[in-house]
C-alpha cells in the first residue's frame, strides 16, 4: 500500500514537472518572440531611414553583414562552437542555408526601400505559410489540413487586398514605376524566407549545428558576396552625417539580435509554430510606419494585414497546440522509460 503511494506521488510530481517545463519552454519563446519582432521592426525603418538619406541599399547590406560578421567572430571564443560539418551532407546543408538565407535578406531588406516597410512586412509573413507548405509538398511531400488550408488562403487573399491597397495609392503618386518591384521583391523575400526557417530550424534543432556556426558562415557568405555587389551595381557612399550613421548602427545592432532571437525560437519550436510568432512583428511595424514615416495605411491595406494576421495566428495556434501535446506525450512516455514511437 505504501509502495502504490509512492508511486502516485512521483507520478504526480512528475506530471507537475513535465507541465511546468513546457509552460517554461512557452514564455521563452513568446518573450524572444517579442524581442524579434521589435528588433525586426526597427531595423526594417532603419534601413528605410538611412536608404532615404543617401546610402545605396547594397552598401547598407553590406556593412551590416560585415558588422555581424565581427560581433560573431567576437563571440566565438567564449562559446567556442564547432565550425566544421560532421560530414558532407551537413555541409552541404550548411552552405545551402547560408545562400538561401542571404538571398532573403537582401531581398527583404530591398523591399524596404521601394515601399513602406509595414506593407512589405505584411505580404512577407503573409506568404511565408503558403510558400513553407508548397516548399514541404513538393520536397517532403508533406499536406496540411483543412482548417491550416483555410487560414493560408485568408493570409493569401490578405496578401492580395494590401497589393490592391498599394497599386490604388501608388495610381495617384509619382512612383508609379516603382510599383512592380515594390510589389515583386516581398513575394520573392516570402519564397526565400519560408524554406530557410525550415531549413535553420532542420540544422540547429535536428542536426544540432550551434546558432553561432549557422551565423558564421551565413554573414561570412553574405559580406563575400555583397562587397563586390557594391561597387559593380552601385556608388558607395562612405561620407555620411551624423543621425545618418546612427541608423546604420541601429539597422546593424538591431538585425543582429532579431536574428538571434528568431533562431533560438527555432531551436525551441516548429517551424509552423515560429511563424505565427513572427507575424508580431507586423504591428509593431505598422506603427513605426506612422512614428518614423508619417504614414498612415488605407482601409484596403489594413484589412490585408488584418487577414493576413488572422490566418497566420490561426494555422500557428493550431499547430502550436499540436506541438505542446506532442512534447508531453514524448516526455511523459521517455521519463516512464516507453518507447516514444509505441
Amino acid at each position: 500500500m505504501a509502495t502504490t503511494t509512492t508511486d502516485d506521488q512521483e507520478t504526480t510530481e512528475t506530471f507537475s514537472f513535465l507541465k511546468t517545463e513546457v509552460h517554461l519552454r512557452s514564455v521563452a519563446s513568446l518573450v524572444l518572440s517579442v524581442s524579434y519582432a521589435l528588433l525586426a521592426a526597427l531595423a526594417a525603418h532603419f534601413m528605410a531611414l538611412s536608404s532615404q538619406a543617401g546610402v545605396p541599399g547594397l552598401q547598407l547590406l553590406f556593412v551590416m553583414q560585415l558588422a555581424e560578421l565581427l560581433c560573431v567572430l567576437v563571440v566565438l571564443p567564449c562559446f567556442r562552437p564547432r565550425l566544421t560539418a560532421e560530414d558532407t551532407l551537413q555541409g552541404m546543408i550548411l552552405f545551402l542555408s547560408a545562400v538561401i538565407d542571404n538571398l532573403g535578406t537582401i531581398l527583404t531588406f530591398m523591399s524596404y526601400i521601394y515601399v513602406v516597410p509595414g506593407l512589405a512586412v505584411g505580404v512577407i509573413q503573409g506568404l511565408i505559410p503558403f510558400s513553407t507548405t508548397c516548399v514541404g509538398y513538393i520536397f517532403l511531400k508533406e499536406h496540411v489540413g483543412v482548417i491550416d488550408s483555410c487560414c493560408i488562403l485568408c493570409s493569401v487573399a490578405g496578401v492580395v487586398l494590401v497589393v490592391v491597397g498599394m497599386v490604388m495609392s501608388a495610381a495617384s503618386s509619382t512612383h508609379v514605376q516603382w510599383l512592380t518591384v515594390a510589389i515583386l521583391l516581398p513575394f520573392a523575400a516570402a519564397f526565400f524566407e519560408g524554406p530557410n526557417n525550415v531549413i535553420t530550424r532542420f540544422l540547429i534543432d535536428v542536426q544540432g549545428v550551434s546558432i553561432l556556426t549557422d551565423t558564421f558562415y551565413t554573414q561570412l557568405l553574405g559580406t563575400a558576396l555583397l562587397l563586390p555587389g557594391t561597387f559593380i551595381f552601385e556608388t558607395p557612399r562612405w561620407t555620411m552625417s551624423a543621425p545618418t550613421i546612427a541608423y546604420v548602427i541601429g539597422l546593424c545592432l538591431c538585425d543582429f539580435f532579431s536574428v538571434l532571437s528568431l533562431k533560438l525560437v527555432l531551436k525551441l519550436e516548429k517551424a509552423g509554430v515560429a511563424a505565427v510568432f513572427m507575424t508580431l512583428v507586423i504591428p509593431f511595424t505598422i506603427l513605426l510606419d506612422y512614428l518614423f514615416q508619417s504614414h498612415v495605411h488605407g482601409p484596403m491595406e489594413l484589412g490585408g494585414i488584418t487577414l493576413v494576421v488572422l490566418g497566420t495566428a490561426v494555422v500557428g495556434g493550431h499547430s502550436w497546440w499540436g506541438h505542446r501535446q506532442e512534447m508531453r506525450r514524448n516526455d511523459l512516455l521517455e521519463t516512464m522509460n516507453f518507447d516514444k514511437s509505441t
